[in-house]
Parts: C-alpha cells; sequence; structure tokens
C-alpha cells in the first residue's frame, strides 16, 4: 500500500492531467470495499452487545463515554490553540447570498432516530443505523435463546472478514489510481487560494496523529508507540489514499484485535468491546472530523470576521452539537451561525479532496486511541505511574508549542505573499468593449437642452449613446487601477452600446443631479445601480428591474455587533448614518424613531474620508461587501427583523419613451440569454476574477524545455 501511494504521487506530477482517466478505477475499488461495511456494522454491533451481560455493557458504555469526552477535550484544546496561529490577513470579500438568505437547521431527530431501519440502511445513514444495532444488540443480552441469532450473525461477520481481507489485499491498484489521479488533476489555483487553510490542518492533524493521540495510548496502556504506528498502518494508508475512514472499519477492528494477541492482552470481552465501540468511535464526533472546525475558524479570518474568545463557548458547543450529523450539514451550519458567507463552503469542497487527506488518517488514529484506552480502562490496566507515562505526557505539551510556531510561521509568510483583496477588485475588467470615452464633466454643447428628446434613431444616426454614471458607485460604476471606467452597469453599457452598432461616452453626475440631467438631455441614459423608487417616478422614466439588492449597514468591524438586530439598533439613544441614495425610505425610518439620523452625500468616498462622523453606512449588502476590499477595516452586516430589499434599473427622461420601450425590450433578451446573471456573477459575487492557471507536470516541463 505505502509503495502504490508513493508510485501514485510520482505518477500524478510526471503526467499531471493526463492520468485523470484513473478516477473511475479507484472509485470502482472505494466501492468494492464498501461492499460489507454497511452489513459488518450491523453484524459486530448485534453480536458484540448481544454477547455481554447488563452489569457489563453499562461498565463499558460509562467508561467508553469517559474516554470519549476526554479527548474531545484535549483535542478541542488542541484546535483552539491552532486557531491562535492564523497571521494578520487583509480581510475582504464579495458579496454572499448567505447574508439573505435563511440560516440551516440540523434534523437530528431524521439523523438519530431510525423511524424505518431498512430505509436508514439503503439511504446509507450511518448514525441512525447504529442506534438501531445498539438497541437490538442490548435487547438480545437477557434473552436466553440469544445463542442461535448470535452464532449465525458471527459466521456472517467471519464471511464480511474474509471477503473485506480479500479486497484489501488487491487494493494497492485502487490506492495508485486514486493517489495518481488527485496528485496529477489537483489545480495550482486551488493550491494558491487555500493554502493556509491547508498548512493549519496539515500541522493540526501531524499532532494529534504522530504525537497527541499515540503518546496518550503510550503513556496510559502497555502498548508502545512504535507498535501502535506499525498496528495502525494498513489503516492509516488506505484512509490517507481513499479519504474514507468509512471503508477502513473492519480493517481497525482486526487490527485491534490481532495486536491484543499479540501483546498477549486478548480475550473475549476485548474482542467484543473492539467489535462494539469502533462503529460508536465513527458515528459519534472525532476528532478527524473536528479537525474540519478549522475551516470554519479559517473562513471567519479569510472574510474578515475572526472569531472571538468570548465565541469561542458557543462555537464549540454549537460544533460538538452540528458534528453528531454528517461533516458537510455541520459545516454551512456552523457558517450560517457565524454570518459567515455560505459561498465559504464551496472554498472547503475544492479543497475537501485534499483536506481529506489530513482528516481521514487522524479519525483512523482517533478511533484506535479511543478504542485501545477504553479496552484497557475496562480491564482497570490504566495507569500513569510509570517514567515512560510521564515521558509521553510531557512530550505533547512540549511539542504543541513548536507545532503552533511552525504554522504561524509559515503561514506568516504565505499570507504576505498572498495578493490584497482589493487588488482583484481593482484590476477587474469590462471584457467586450466598444468604441467610447469617458468625460470628467458634461459638455458645453448638451447644456443648451436641444438634446433633451432622444429616441433610438437619433442615438443610430449621431452613432454615440450617453451614459450617466455615478463616479466610485462600487461595484455598479468606478476607476480600476489602470484608470478605466469599469462595473456591472458599464459592462451592460458597453453591450447596450453594441447592439444597438453605436459608440459610448460615459458622463458623471452625482445622485441628486439625475432628475435634471436626465430631462435637460446631459445624456441619454442613466446606469449605475440607481434605486428605483417611488418618489421619483413622478421625475424620471425607470425601465424594469435589473437586480434586487438587500439594505444593509456598513461599519468599522468592531461596531458591526451593536447593528445585528433591529431590536438593537432601536435600543440605541442616538445614531448617525450616512447614505447615498434611500432618501424616502430613510426619511419614514427617521419620522419612527426621530432618535436615528441620517446624512446625505454626494459621493461614497465622503463617509471613508471621515468615518469617525458617523456610526455607519447606510449602503446595499452587495456594494457594501464590495467596499470592504478597498477598507477592509470595515465590515457589512444586515440586521435581522426588517431590512429590506430594493430594485435597482436604468433611467431616462420621463419623454424618451420610445427609448425606455426599447431598453425594457433589451433587457429582458439580456435576462432570458443569461448576461444579466453573467455580469452579476462577475461584478458582484466575484465569480471568474482570477484566471486559471495550468496544471503543471514534469513531462510538460520536459517537452517545454526540449521544444526551445
Amino acid at each position: 500500500m505505502l509503495w502504490a501511494l508513493l508510485l501514485g504521487v510520482a505518477t500524478g506530477l510526471i503526467f499531471g492531467e493526463r492520468v485523470a482517466f484513473l478516477q473511475p478505477i479507484g472509485t470502482g475499488f472505494v466501492k468494492l470495499m464498501q461492499i460489507t461495511i454497511f452489513p459488518y456494522i450491523v453484524v459486530s454491533l448485534i453480536v458484540g452487545l448481544g454477547k455481554f451481560n447488563p452489569e457489563q455493557v453499562k461498565s463499558i458504555l460509562v467508561k467508553a463515554a469517559t474516554v470519549m469526552v476526554t479527548l474531545w477535550i484535549v483535542g478541542l484544546a488542541a484546535i483552539w490553540c491552532f486557531t491562535l496561529t492564523l497571521p494578520k490577513h487583509d480581510a475582504g470579500t464579495f458579496f454572499s447570498p448567505a447574508l439573505i438568505s435563511p440560516a440551516t437547521s440540523i434534523d437530528f431527530v431524521a439523523q438519530y432516530i431510525p423511524d424505518n431501519p431498512f430505509a436508514s440502511l439503503a439511504e446509507g445513514n450511518v448514525p441512525a443505523i447504529v442506534i438501531f444495532c445498539i438497541a437490538l444488540g442490548m435487547s438480545l443480552i437477557a434473552n436466553k435463546r440469544k445463542s442461535q441469532v448470535l452464532d449465525f450473525l458471527e459466521v456472517v461477520g467471519q464471511g464480511l472478514t474474509v471477503i473485506s481481507k480479500k479486497i484489501i489485499a488487491i487494493f494497492p491498484i485502487g490506492i495508485f489510481a486514486m493517489t495518481a489521479s488527485t496528485a496529477g488533476t489537483l489545480s495550482v489555483e486551488q493550491l494558491h487560494n487555500l493554502q493556509v487553510y491547508w498548512v493549519l490542518v496539515l500541522c493540526l492533524g501531524l499532532y494529534l496523529m504522530l504525537v497527541l493521540l499515540p503518546m496518550l495510548v503510550a503513556a496510559a496502556t502497555p502498548i508502545k508507540y512504535r507498535d501502535l504506528i506499525y498496528v495502525m498502518r494498513n489503516a492509516w494508508i488506505t484512509a490517507f489514499s481513499t479519504g474514507n475512514v468509512f471503508i477502513v472499519l473492519p480493517v481497525i477492528t482486526e487490527g485491534i484485535k490481532a495486536h491484543m494477541r499479540k501483546i498477549g492482552r486478548n480475550d473475549e470481552q476485548s474482542d467484543h468491546i473492539a467489535e462494539v465501540l469502533v462503529p460508536i468511535a465513527y458515528t459519534f464526533p472525532s476528532l478527524g472530523k473536528l479537525t474540519t472546525l478549522i475551516f470554519v475558524m479559517f473562513a471567519a479570518w479569510l472574510t474578515g470576521n475572526p472569531v472571538s474568545f468570548s465565541d469561542i463557548p458557543n462555537v464549540t458547543l454549537s460544533a460538538m452539537l452540528s458534528y453528531f450529523a454528517n461533516v458537510h450539514i455541520a459545516i454551512p451550519f456552523l457558517l450560517d451561525s457565524l454570518r459567515i458567507p455560505a459561498d465559504s463552503y464551496q472554498l472547503y469542497l475544492s479543497m475537501s479532496v485534499l483536506s481529506a487527506k489530513v482528516v481521514s488518517p487522524t479519525t483512523v488514529v482517533y478511533i484506535f486511541a479511543f478504542v485501545l484506552l477504553s479496552i484497557f480502562y475496562c480491564r482497570k490496566q490504566l495507569h500513569f505511574k510509570r517514567l515512560r507515562s510521564a515521558y509521553y505526557v510531557i512530550l505533547p505539551c512540549a511539542l504543541l508549542p513548536a507545532f503552533m510556531v511552525a504554522s504561524f510561521t509559515l503561514n506568516s509568510h504565505l499570507a504576505s505573499g498572498s495578493k490584497a483583496a482589493n487588488d482583484v477588485i481593482d484590476n477587474m475588467v469590462v471584457s467586450d468593449q466598444v468604441p467610447g470615452h469617458v468625460l470628467s464633466h458634461v459638455p458645453q454643447a448638451y447644456q443648451s437642452g436641444e438634446l433633451s428628446l432622444t429616441n433610438i434613431d437619433v442615438i443610430k444616426k449621431r452613432n454615440l449613446l450617453r451614459v450617466g454614471y455615478v463616479v466610485d458607485n462600487v461595484p455598479f460604476s468606478y476607476f480600476n487601477q489602470k484608470d478605466e471606467l469599469v462595473g456591472f452597469d458599464i459592462s451592460l453599457a458597453h453591450k447596450l452600446a453594441h447592439d444597438l452598432n453605436v459608440e459610448v461616452e460615459f458622463i458623471p453626475f452625482q445622485k441628486h443631479q439625475l432628475n435634471e440631467y436626465l430631462n435637460k438631455g446631459y445624456f441619454d441614459i442613466a446606469m449605475s445601480g440607481l434605486e428605483i423608487n417611488v418618489a421619483d417616478l413622478t421625475k424620471v422614466r425607470f425601465s424594469q428591474k435589473v437586480l434586487e439588492l438587500q439594505l444593509a449597514i456598513l461599519a468599522k468591524d468592531y461596531e458591526l455587533s451593536r447593528f445585528k438586530t433591529v431590536e438593537l439598533i432601536r435600543g440605541v439613544d442616538t445614531l448617525n448614518f450616512a447614505h447615498m441614495e434611500y432618501a424616502p425610505l430613510l426619511k419614514r425610518v427617521h419620522e419612527r424613531n426621530a432618535r436615528i439620523h441620517f446624512k446625505q452625500l454626494s459621493n461614497l468616498q465622503d463617509y471613508f474620508k471621515s468615518p469617525e462622523q458617523f456610526d455607519g453606512l447606510v449602503i446595499s449588502a452587495e456594494a457594501g461587501f464590495a467596499w470592504s476590499m478597498f477598507y477592509p477595516e470595515f465590515g457589512v452586516v444586515v440586521p435581522e427583523g426588517g431590512m429590506p430589499k430594493y430594485p435597482i434599473g436604468f433611467a431616462v427622461a420621463k419623454r424618451n419613451l420610445d427609448l425606455l420601450s426599447y431598453v425594457d425590450a433589451w433587457l429582458a433578451i439580456q435576462q432570458t440569454n443569461g448576461s444579466i446573471e453573467d455580469a452579476y456573477n462577475y461584478w458582484i459575487l466575484g465569480l471568474g476574477t482570477q484566471q486559471k492557471e495550468t496544471r503543471w507536470s514534469v513531462l510538460d516541463d520536459v517537452i517545454q524545455q526540449s521544444s526551445k
């Protein structure tokens, strides 16, 4: 298995994406291993529990629970220590729909109460299966005729073990296929985006599975550290290669039983304990599963909302409850509970193949440690009064700071070389541009009023579409690092001019000048994230809705907690908010609560020049997140309990109905063909903002060198 693993890594690095075809072979071997798993869990739990007497079961489960809770406490303490190694970060991220989506709730009843055991088996609901088997096994304990059933099931279990051993004999082929395809197809972009998380989880995993857990076993039991590493090797390598712990449960059980026989400590009770506790350890939150909690902390750090010390108890409790379910349920739940954009979960999925190479082996080591400690605890053979025990207790405590320093040093180096948040949004460009130019003021020729009546024929005849834009209205209209006018609305303006087969000209205006500039003909159409509101309907004509935005508050990161709910906002004595739009809406808010004051700004940059004058800025969540990339010390919050959404669109002069009719029909086409969605994904969500790099391989490097 080890040689297959090394050969697979080498093959992937040499041939790169050319070995992607091996992935189905590896997947087939994993499915082959899974053939015996569910039957094995059912048989081992029922037989293992059924052979005990009631007194033994109570004692074993209580002692096993004590060991499990102790390992949780020790492991969680190590996990929280490693969160302290996250370096200083220039945080900032694009908007995520998670801000306005309802929080995920976990159905623990469905997860753990097997109302239909056969359905649970068909659906692969391991917790429900384990609960059912525990109940059935314990019900057989006092049954005088149980031997007939248990003997039959024991024979079935032996058959399943034989099948598993036969499959394991040819499993190096699967390990090679999976490792080669993973090493050959893992993109450089994935590693670059999450390299800090990868270092964090790697250092934590190595500490848990090579230091803390095996040394605890060596300190408290007669098993030597070297022997424990040796007996775990097959299950460890398989879990590392496949990223799957489930398929190695029989290997773990048989490995424990074989080693107990080897050191002369086995008996019928120890075998039964191993058969019962291995599937239970897999079902309950393991330290391997809990290492993924580090991703939640990483996501909070990455988005500029790191978890504070005061949040640790609540996060720990939520994690312990949620990790009783599947990891892929627990992580989104924790992200939602901490108001971390749910899109962060996509980052986890993109790295799950790689992180599983740490999480799965750590889980294997945890199961070995838990079961062995429980066996010797039940036999009353745990002790810490030897010199070796002191050595293996002191050494993990001494090595923890060393691993933390290594993690912090490496991540600080990686973070210092990473691209700042504002570099991404500051380098975005409009891909399909038509000939045009950007003005800094309204030309004198436009101020006579002769161009106030505009229609499609006039625009085509003059070969120019004049578009009004708001300066520094990120992400709808702003200047990038190359001093180019870009943004969501700017990209649509270029597309509209392209479809009209004319050039485009951009003319600046401030929000309070919209009505005057449009109706005097200073430009043909205004496109800059404009709020469609009732007050302006009598002065200009709005197009149909282009997007629907979520109203939010932008403020310094440490101030965000004051605005988490509408009730908290209402309870503050006096608040002063800045805004550039939403005057009619905010006027009604002030009338209902005179302690909340609003001041309209001509430009959003005015807020960032003197933020100390205000408690926050009322802005859309979509725009607020974009601004937080330029100013990472600011964050965005959507108060719970009443922050509305509002539509945005384009505006034309009241008399230009022909132009409005064309724009509405054009927008309907763009909505249907996906152009609006593409622009939203790029400018608002930030999808596709980073170019995909070509996957490196040794063979490509050789070919490139030989061609020179």
